[in-house]
């Protein structure tokens, strides 16, 4: 019987673990310290639409504690910038009836940016990854929400570099189980970049989150992006205009807002964790405009601000109005759209 293995508990992984655990399918959860103590002392309290439940999870803190086995699946739903250390700790992992992890065990990541796969792809054989819409908020250690009706999130869903994994049918028949709408699809690449573009606005919504004018600072960051990515070879999908799924037809559940942290930018910061994603979602882009001689001066400017906020402490909405008029100040000189 396949069983999943979530690393990574937090907004991602933690709903996902419950949804698969509440649907009949085998899951361990990978989690730590207090988050860990919480979920293995009182369930995972789980917030969704129609209420609040404690969903008994097994757990475990490290690769260590769990003895894997052929038919394990690995799923990393850790931040971008602990992908090194995930990979470090599983991959050469001994497989009960095989060899290890990296040589027997598939890998799915339900991560942001474009480093995970090919990162994980130097040691597992089988990297499949995915974009993923789905709203989800870590709220304290034992306690997650993710407020998305009717389902939970979408995944688009594909191996890296292209193609499916023989097994990937089975894995969204699981997941759709688990109340997630999935659309398997053959060019991972181009969603992957579709869903950075989309990300690019997290710095805005944690530095900005009550300022309207942050929309238009988003326009020029993505426009700014397009051109890099044109630059590269890549040619983003846009999952708003998938015939196949309906974004529109998703909400977030009203009830829940208030739980709701925002992007998960906004909630690193909210939590003083000291580090983001932004070096993997804006510092992306400045990564392959530097590859391919592209400026990119508005992603690379906040990128240094959301590290420097990081850094310092700082929580959202701390940094005052000043930033965002001279950013959109530099857009307006640089002739980037704004809306």
């Amino acid at each position: 019987m396949t069983r999943y293995v979530l690393i990574g508990a937090g907004a991602i992984g933690a709903p996902v673990a419950a949804q698969l655990h509440e649907s009949g399918a085998d899951v361990v959860l990978v989690a730590r310290g207090a988050h860990a103590r919480a979920i293995r002392e009182h369930g995972l309290t789980y917030a969704r639409p129609d209420g609040d439940r404690q969903v008994r999870l097994p757990v475990v803190e490290s690769a260590a504690e769990l003895e894997l086995r052929t038919g394990d699946v690995l799923v990393v739903a850790t931040k971008t910038q602990a992908t090194e250390d995930v990979l470090q700790e599983w991959a050469w992992r001994p497989v009960t009836g095989a060899t290890t992890a990296a040589e027997t065990l598939p890998l799915i990541s339900l991560q942001n940016g474009l480093e995970n796969e090919r990162a994980a792809l130097r040691r597992f054989a089988r990297v499949s990854g995915a974009s993923v819409w789905m709203p989800s908020s870590y709220l304290r250690p034992g306690e997650v929400v993710a407020p998305g009706q009717p389902q939970v999130g979408t995944f688009w869903l594909g191996r890296y570099p292209g193609g499916l994994d023989p097994d990937a049918d089975q894995w969204a028949d699981d997941l759709r189980r688990a109340d997630f709408v999935v659309r398997l699809v053959e060019d991972l690449p181009r969603w992957k970049a579709g869903k950075l573009l989309a990300n690019l606005g997290n710095a805005a919504d944690a530095l900005f989150p009550d300022d309207d004018r942050a929309g238009a600072l988003n326009h020029a960051l993505r426009a700014e992006a397009r051109r890099v990515l044109a630059a590269a070879g890549l040619d983003p999908a846009d999952s708003r205009d998938d015939p196949e799924v309906d974004l529109s037809a998703f909400g977030l559940a009203p009830a829940l807002l208030d739980r709701y942290g925002g992007s998960s930018t906004r909630q690193s910061l909210s939590r003083a964790s000291g580090d983001t994603e932004a070096d993997f979602l804006n510092g992306e882009i400045v990564l392959l405009g530097r590859l391919h001689g592209v400026p990119t001066p508005l992603n690379a400017r906040i990128q240094a601000a959301v590290a420097s906020v990081a850094r310092d402490g700082v929580p959202p909405g701390g940094v005052g109005n000043d930033l965002l008029d001279a950013l959109l100040s530099d857009a307006a000189q640089q002739g980037a759209p704004t809306g």
